[in-house]
């Protein structure tokens, strides 16, 4: 169902676990779409419990309500997480022109 998709759109959709054990439906990031690949990055609103080390690789969504996100929340920028273009997803929103430009200087300066 990837239909009307554009990059920057947020998106809930069954992302696999790193270790391809299981799945589990969750928000994420459209970072890429091509028609073929689906690019995402997870959301997750873990972040309090997280190493420094971590915390360092995830960036805050600052207007996370208008994103269409139910609370607080941060993009997991360490594994950009290839789908296929089959993969059923439901369009939740979009993050703000200031969460976006954010995000760009953010990445830029992490060298993903």
């Amino acid at each position: 169902m990837i239909g009307n998709l554009q990059e920057h759109e947020i998106i809930i959709a069954e992302i696999p676990f790193q270790d391809g054990s299981d799945s589990k439906w969750r928000p994420a990031y459209v970072l890429r779409f091509d028609n073929e690949t689906l690019k995402v990055l997870k959301i997750t609103t873990k972040y309090q419990q997280k190493s420094d080390y971590i915390k360092q690789f995830y960036f805050e969504i600052v207007d996370w309500l208008n994103a269409g996100l139910r609370e607080p929340s941060w993009i997991d920028t360490i594994n950009v997480i290839p789908l296929n273009n089959n993969v059923k997803i439901r369009i939740i929103g979009s993050l703000t022109k200031r969460d976006e430009k954010r995000l760009r200087d953010f990445i830029a300066n992490r060298q993903l």
